[in-house]
């Protein structure tokens, strides 16, 4: 179980970086303005062969949430040295966030979250990231729902982070230079705070932000489920081998293997 949740993880991560290089996009940062009650700054990336934008949303005073670190950048957790009592309680608290989501935020496609996290397990900061039909939905949601849903995550605390040792990052592994880059467009070095990145898309399938946590039968059940929803959606593609294929992180099952289209990676099951 414990291969399949590293693959969906590795393979996540795929999509994030194979969208970064092979996928041509412009990046904006426009001014910074009022949505749904919270004062952000919107990054909206465009893909140029496509056309389909996405968003993030950070608060307009983000970079001040880091002026209690002596370095800004962030650093690791490397799951496989905590304790299994450890990573199950952050697992657990993890999926407790679901519980803060407005109602009418789950109802909305694809709100990501990407948390940040001090050593002490506070959330001191917050990104949205989303898609533009779902950004354009945000003002048409009840007064303040961003604001207020932002407001609650950064009150979340996991004690169980004091167990864990963040470490320095290495910009020369592409997805730890990814992640350097996604949070200040450039590499350095820090390992005070550590980000998280709840797919709601994750919860809506398994009904857990961490698969881990299900019997495997019921994994490969809800896998199975998935596929059959988007099977009238994907494109079938034959090469002797079965496969998974992911749409911007969503992902179906085909037979035995992981695919994610955005990046073309075969990883065997």
């Amino acid at each position: 179980m414990k291969k399949i949740i590293l693959t969906l993880s590795l393979c996540l991560s795929c999509i994030m970086v194979a969208n970064a290089r092979w996928n041509p996009h412009v990046i904006d940062t426009l001014p910074k303005r009022v949505v749904n009650g919270l004062e952000v700054i919107p990054v909206r990336t465009t893909y140029n062969n496509s056309g389909e934008i996405y968003w993030k949303l950070r608060i307009s005073d983000f970079e001040k949430c880091f002026q209690q670190f002596e370095s800004k950048y962030p650093g690791g957790m490397n799951y496989n040295l905590n304790s299994d009592e450890v990573n199950q309680a952050i697992y657990n608290w993890q999926d407790k966030l679901w519980e803060i989501y407005p109602p009418e935020m789950k109802a909305l496609e694809g709100v990501d979250l990407k948390l940040f996290v001090d050593k002490d397990g506070h959330v001191f900061a917050v990104e949205f990231s989303m898609s533009d039909e779902t950004f354009q939905k945000l003002e048409g949601l009840p007064k303040n729902t961003l604001k207020n849903f932002y407001r609650n995550l950064i009150k979340q605390q996991c004690t169980a982070f004091k167990e864990v040792d963040f470490h320095v990052l290495n910009p020369d592994y592409e997805f730890h230079s990814y992640e350097l880059l996604s949070v200040w467009g450039s590499n350095g070095s820090g390992n005070e705070y550590i980000t998280l990145l709840l797919k709601k898309f994750c919860y809506d399938v398994f009904g857990t932000f961490n698969p881990s946590n299900l019997p495997k039968e019921e994994f490969r059940r809800l896998l199975e489920k998935e596929e059959a929803r988007m099977k009238s959606q994907e494109k079938e593609h034959s090469s002797g081998c079965s496969f998974i294929s992911c749409l911007h992180g969503k992902m179906a099952v085909s037979g035995r293997t992981i695919i994610f289209p955005s990046c073309n990676t075969l990883i065997p099951s």
